[in-house]
């Protein structure tokens, strides 16, 4: 992979305050000694927090770990609305390189906005991912707002009035976890109209992703239908597909209530990959 130099409309660091409670706020590596690694990515208005259970587990597995913050995520609103699926892609290329540098191989898992992104590295970096595990991947939305959105977004009144959408409850049917779990509490709506963006983009290159991949979804999911793995399946050009509906999950597998099966089930297919 080519050397990467740092996009301008990326996010920058924000400086570290004394209240925040996210210790994960901007990444977080672990070291493992197997000679495959894996870069995790979280979702769309959350934290690296988000895949903080499944990235202890695939260490203490000894899988090297590395996780990054998306561009515009954990700081404000505001700054997610000046970023875009590219910055995003950007986080998750820098993530790749870093990772790459240090691991012979690397598998990359995504929870959402992250799945798509791990495919879409999977598609265009094809040398430097060697598989994917993807979780609650949102080529369909339930949220009706979205199309209705999409298709009226250039009109002034649209953009004034839903500039900022509210989101619904964490969607996650453990109640400690969601208590606990991070992300924001509103929707920019250029980046939500970026992230439709992104799904485009992705349909169009899943026949490129010939890795094997693992696809993990929530029987139960609020925001992306279980329907969507049927859709991966018919989609993706690998020969290597691996699917599991997880019956009691909602949208945040890896913090929900199955997250431990998450992890096995992770852990499981990345041994595999490992020693093919």
């Amino acid at each position: 992979m080519r050397k990467r130099t740092a996009r301008s409309r990326c996010t920058p660091t924000p400086s570290p305050r004394a209240d925040a409670p996210e210790l994960d706020a901007d990444g977080f590596a672990l070291p493992g000694s197997r000679p495959l690694g894996c870069l995790l990515l979280h979702g769309f208005t959350a934290t690296p927090a988000e895949v903080r259970p499944l990235g202890e587990a695939l260490a203490a597995a000894g899988f090297p770990v590395r996780a990054v913050r998306l561009a515009g995520h954990a700081t404000t609103p505001a700054e997610l609305a000046r970023t875009g699926w590219r910055d995003w892609l950007a986080s998750a290329e820098d993530g790749l390189a870093a990772l790459g540098a240090t691991t012979p191989r690397v598998a990359v898992a995504g929870v959402s906005l992250g799945a798509l992104l791990a495919l879409l590295l999977a598609a265009r970096h094809p040398t430097d991912v060697t598989a994917v595990v993807c979780g609650s991947t949102p080529l369909r939305l339930a949220d009706r707002r979205t199309a209705l959105l999409r298709s009226l977004r250039w009109l002034p009144a649209v953009r004034r009035r839903y500039a900022v959408l509210s989101k619904r409850r964490r969607d996650i049917s453990d109640p400690a976890a969601r208590a606990t779990s991070r992300s924001y509490d509103v929707i920019p709506l250029p980046a939500l109209l970026s992230l439709l963006e992104l799904r485009g983009v992705v349909w169009r290159e899943l026949g490129r992703v010939t890795q094997p991949v693992l696809v993990l979804h929530g029987r139960h999911d609020h925001a992306a239908p279980v329907s969507n793995v049927a859709l991966l399946r018919r989609r993706l050009g690998s020969h290597r597909i691996e699917t599991h509906v997880l019956e009691r999950s909602w949208h945040v597998l890896t913090e929900d209530v199955e997250r431990d099966l998450v992890a096995r089930l992770t852990i499981d297919f990345l041994t595999r990959v490992e020693t093919a």
